[in-house]
């Protein structure tokens, strides 16, 4: 036993306080059975790791850790939980960069689709005259650029009976051509005059699919037609082309 009640453990060379009482005790670092005699109470150290001296009684060389005894290779075991808890963090960070990654991905294609996607809402009505009497849905949209030669406006197609209305210009001083089918007869033109609605707006849909230049808008129309007809149509359309 050293001075200051401390002793010296023959298995690994640690240094320790021996409990009071003395008897039979064990190193805590190595287990090595120690006899203590009886004395007063010491304090135990915390627990550090006292390395073995290398052959020769020289300090082992301290290894990459910063720990003696270990050398290159050699990982101490109070460093692998520290070692597996920053692997961890690593792969948690690594997975929400992908899932970033992904979700931007995932909205810019959305969007894509969306602003490119064309829409059409509304109906068409036919009561009398030269069209006879008739109801329909919209389906579909076209832009006045896609035909040859092209125009200004868009092509709104209903289906159950099909029927084309096609609004050439963007305001007011717009015409409005209601057909059977697009350009087939019969067909009637409104204008303004003669309509007790004429609210009618074709705009650039700022965007431009497979060289076409999508067109947006509205159409609201109620007008009176030659043989006592009456024509009504609604209709929202966006990202025409």
């Amino acid at each position: 036993m050293s001075g200051g009640g401390a002793m010296t453990c023959p298995g690994c060379g640690a240094k320790i306080a021996p409990p009071a009482g003395g008897g039979v005790t064990k190193c805590e670092y190595c287990g090595t059975p120690l006899q203590v005699p009886a004395g007063p109470a010491g304090v135990f150290p915390p627990p550090r790791f006292v390395p073995p001296e290398s052959p020769g009684g020289a300090p082992s060389p301290a290894g990459p850790y910063g720990v003696p005894g270990y050398g290159a290779g050699q990982v101490p075991s109070f460093q692998v939980p520290q070692r597996v808890a920053k692997k961890r963090r690593s792969r948690a960070k690594i997975a929400i960069i992908v899932v970033l990654v992904l979700a931007a991905g995932s909205g810019l294609a959305y969007f894509i689709w969306y602003m490119a996607w064309s829409r059409v809402d509304g109906r068409v009505e036919s009561t009398g005259g030269v069209l006879g009497t008739w109801s329909s849905s919209f389906e579909e949209c076209r832009s006045g650029d896609a035909f040859h030669p092209s125009w200004f406006g868009v092509d709104l197609r209903a289906g159950s009976p099909t029927a084309h209305v096609q609004v050439q210009g963007g305001d007011a001083r717009a015409t409005v051509v209601v057909s059977g089918a697009a350009g087939d007869e019969p067909y009637v033109n409104l204008t303004k005059d003669g309509c007790s609605t004429f609210d009618v707006l074709v705009e650039s849909g700022n965007a431009e699919v497979n060289d076409v230049d999508a067109v947006k808008g509205h159409a609201h129309v109620d007008c009176t037609t030659a043989g006592g007809g009456r024509i009504r149509i609604d209709a929202e359309f966006k990202a025409c082309h």
